[in-house]
């Protein structure tokens, strides 16, 4: 495994290469078997986290309507404040 930061214009860019040039038939099998062990949770974690942004945008959209101090404006702030804990929690 390596790191390679490259310095370009707009800022860094960051790679990190997991594995060396494949060589072999037996070689790529075993990546291939790599990523398809992994790819189902990388599946499951973004669509946690799409569900996830999607609520913050209805949150945002929510707030939006409301006047700081008053009373839906408190419950909203504790709803989300409790969603956020248990979204942090489960990731």
């Amino acid at each position: 495994c390596s790191l390679r930061v490259h310095s370009q214009k707009d800022g860094l860019i960051f790679s990190i290469r997991k594995y060396t040039a494949i060589v072999s038939l037996e070689q790529r099998q075993r990546y291939k078997d790599d990523f398809n062990a992994e790819y189902e949770e990388y599946g499951n974690l973004h669509a946690q986290i799409d569900k996830i942004t999607k609520n913050f945008r209805h949150f945002e959209e929510q707030w939006k309507s409301l006047t700081p101090g008053s009373e839906a404006y408190q419950v909203k702030k504790d709803r989300t404040i409790k969603i956020v804990l248990h979204h942090s929690s489960i990731l």
